[in-house]
């Protein structure tokens, strides 16, 4: 009986272009997404406002985590002492960094309910959708074509 030598799947060039055209496709689609929440001022500090609320969330559940691990360590050997400044070290700047987030948080907030602060960025929207795509994917370059934005 033969011995057959396990090479894997070797993919055909019509799969390596499926897979690059989802790939660009899924770039277009998050610098799309980026770039209208992010040239209108409003949207912009809404977006920023839910990160706010994101971190704040988590931040909570961090600062639980390190009342019961101080807690349990409320009385420690010497040996494990440094451990625990450090842990209530940390609770205290999770504490200071929450306060933080939800003063901006508000702040973002009440920006998204004045439509005095409501403006567009003025450049095309080519612009900003190339710039964000350099952020986002440096290592990928923007295709060719007949679209000059050559996002799509």
């Amino acid at each position: 009986m033969s011995r057959r030598k396990n090479q894997g799947h070797i993919k055909t060039f019509q799969q390596r272009q499926t897979e690059r055209m989802q790939q660009l496709n899924q770039e277009r689609i998050l610098v799309e997404a980026v770039v209208s929440k992010y040239t209108c001022s409003t949207s912009l500090a809404h977006d920023f406002a839910g990160q706010c609320e994101v971190r704040l969330d988590a931040l909570e559940f961090d600062l639980l985590c390190s009342a019961i691990a101080l807690e349990f360590w409320a009385s420690p050997a010497e040996r494990a002492r440094p451990i625990v400044d450090a842990l209530r070290e940390l609770a205290d700047e999770r504490k200071r960094h929450r306060e933080a987030l939800a003063r901006l948080h508000e702040r973002l907030r009440d920006f998204t309910r004045s439509e005095a602060m409501h403006q567009h960025l003025e450049l095309p929207i080519e612009h900003y959708q190339q710039q964000a795509h350099r952020v986002f994917f440096p290592d990928s370059a923007l295709p060719a074509g007949p679209d000059s934005r050559g996002i799509r």
